[in-house]
């Protein structure tokens, strides 16, 4: 039997480590960890306000799309003011990129993302320049209404809300921002076919349930959350808004829904 000393112990306890570390660094939550630390150590010092809208940051080379951003945001703010009820509770900034690689330093975000919220910013990739602009206006629209819920809740008030609520709701306040091509018919027939997403009542930081959770693309996940948000508003529209302004307040989901 070999020798337990301490070399070996501390060895022992050394790959224990790295696997755990491996095995977190794979779930959501570690994810996010990585890619978030990545861009908050990430300086965006180059960036200049590029347009007279001083909200719009743009990163050199990213002027173009910064002046099509400047043209779509006034609607895409009052939009989210309309659906919530209530201004932005601080100053919006929004950074608009040259390429999606720089997008996915500074945002924390995949590169294949088109745009994503995070340290309490918008950011816009490279290849909304190329989309047309009821679509690009949408993911603005998508990602203004990300933002209005944290600087409601906090950025730790995101785990108590369920995924498909998450992203259902700046879906639906976009008009189908975040769905792709995925049509309201098409979500309605996966919907009555079986293939369709199980809607929680409550949220999880390690292992959210996301569209791969029920084997559904972003597009369809997003669609079909949108369908189910827009039922709950169309039902009774007094009742929806007071569960926005109570998840909004940081109230748990599921009490908050009830309520409502």
């Amino acid at each position: 039997m070999p020798r337990i000393t301490r070399r070996r112990v501390l060895a022992a306890l050394g790959l224990a480590m790295l696997a755990l570390g491996g095995a977190l660094a794979a779930t959501p939550v570690g994810k996010m960890s990585y890619y978030g630390v990545r861009a908050w150590l990430a300086s965006k010092a180059h960036f200049k306000q590029c347009t007279p809208d001083p909200s719009i940051w743009c990163e050199p080379g990213a002027e173009g799309l910064a002046v099509t951003v400047a043209a779509m945001l006034p609607a895409a703010q009052a939009r989210n003011v309309d659906a919530f009820g209530t201004r932005f509770a601080a100053p919006v900034r929004v950074n608009v990129y040259a390429s999606d690689e720089s997008f996915s330093r500074y945002s924390a975000g995949p590169p294949m993302a088109a745009g994503l919220v995070s340290l309490s910013e918008v950011h816009i990739a490279a290849k909304l320049a190329h989309w047309p602009q009821q679509r690009a206006g949408a993911i603005l629209t998508h990602e203004l209404a990300h933002l209005h819920l944290v600087q409601r809740m906090g950025v730790m008030g995101i785990p108590k809300m369920p995924n498909w609520f998450w992203e259902g709701l700046p879906t639906y306040i976009s008009d189908g921002g975040g769905a792709g091509d995925v049509t309201r018919a098409e979500a309605l027939w996966a919907f009555t076919h079986g293939r369709h997403l199980v809607p929680e009542d409550s949220g999880s930081i390690v292992a959210p349930k996301q569209a791969a959770s029920y084997q559904l693309t972003h597009g369809m996940y997003y669609r079909q959350a949108s369908v189910l948000i827009e039922w709950m508003d169309r039902r009774d529209p007094a009742a929806f808004r007071g569960l926005l302004a109570a998840v909004a307040r940081g109230e748990a989901f599921a009490p908050a829904l009830a309520q409502a």
